[in-house]
């Protein structure tokens, strides 16, 4: 180990920054708001994470979904901070005869099976409109991206990302999954 030598900063005035990125428009390129993993490592959790400690988990980071993995890091689902915080819960108890305390998020999280994806090359071509007409079709306030080439989630859009880049509202109303959730909705 060495000492480096310092320099004193007392002429120095200017810190630097990261270029202004270009204003954004719902017409930008929808790669604009895409979280690439190529570049920036996924938010994961294991499947056998328990989900008070899930919750603490998104809660601390401040993020509300994750992917969820098995031991070997294969994809198996995803996982949202309001599934963990809704009555899914209570129906994982009810289907599993678990106690809450001994759930997992794999008990809750939405299987890959159920989720759905725009190919990589087809974000290439669109606008971040036509990404939020796709969230709003599927009620979806994520929408994954997969690279066909590689059979590999390859990054994700979020609504709550976009709409802090675009310095927007954007309201994406989630589509009730079963007579419990409409019956909820409509009346509300």
């Amino acid at each position: 180990m060495k000492d480096l030598k310092t320099c004193s900063l007392a002429g120095i005035t200017t810190i630097l920054s990261p270029a202004t990125p270009p204003d954004l428009t719902i017409a930008s390129p929808a790669t604009a708001v895409f979280t690439d993993f190529e570049s920036e490592h996924p938010l994961m959790l294991e499947q056998d994470v328990g989900i008070d400690h899930a919750i603490e988990v998104m809660r601390r980071e401040h993020v509300r979904l994750k992917l969820v993995i098995d031991h070997d890091e294969h994809f198996r689902g995803v996982i949202t901070l309001a599934d963990l915080l809704s009555v899914k819960v209570m129906r994982a108890c009810e289907r599993t005869g678990l106690a809450r305390a001994d759930l997992t998020i794999a008990h809750i999280m939405t299987p890959r099976d159920a989720l759905r994806a725009i190919d990589y090359r087809q974000l290439l071509h669109a606008s971040i409109a036509d990404v939020l007409a796709t969230m709003r079709s599927h009620g979806e306030q994520h929408v994954l991206v997969l690279d066909n080439e590689h059979r590999a989630i390859r990054g994700i859009i979020s609504a709550r990302d976009v709409a802090r880049r675009l310095n927007l509202p954007i309201s994406i109303k989630e589509r009730a999954t079963s007579f419990a959730e409409i019956f909820a909705a409509v009346n509300a």
